[in-house]
């Protein structure tokens, strides 16, 4: 069995410290971040190893903006919010739903964190 890269393990554990009942930023709603927890969990456990594998990294994947959370698409990672299911990774896009998220698009951002950190930081 070969072991976890660390940026999924960076994955698995920041979601895990996450509550689906307590909304981590702005512009999700409750119903939505829940959600999106749970479907990004299954993410890593299904696609995790893969997405790695194609280049995608956190805050391509969890990234929202420090200020505006989810607000601003242009500040979020592919997988922010996460209502539908992905059939397919690829190295520049996933699929979700009827849809694809690009790599490339949205462009990182300058400041962006994962959405982990984002709720740590206001403890």
């Amino acid at each position: 069995m070969n072991p976890l890269p660390d940026a999924v393990l960076e994955w698995s554990r920041g979601l895990a410290s996450l509550s689906p009942g307590v909304v981590p930023c702005r512009g999700l709603r409750p119903d939505e971040w829940a959600e999106t927890h749970r479907r990004c969990q299954e993410f890593v456990e299904r696609w995790g190893m893969q997405a790695h594998a194609a280049g995608w990294d956190t805050i391509s994947l969890f990234g929202v903006s420090p200020d505006l959370g989810t607000i601003r698409g242009d500040f979020c990672g592919a997988l922010m919010p996460f209502t539908r299911d992905v059939s397919e990774v690829t190295s520049e896009w996933i699929r979700i739903g009827a849809g694809r998220k690009g790599r490339h698009v949205p462009v990182k951002m300058p400041g962006m964190v994962p959405i982990w950190k984002l709720a740590c930081s206001k403890l």
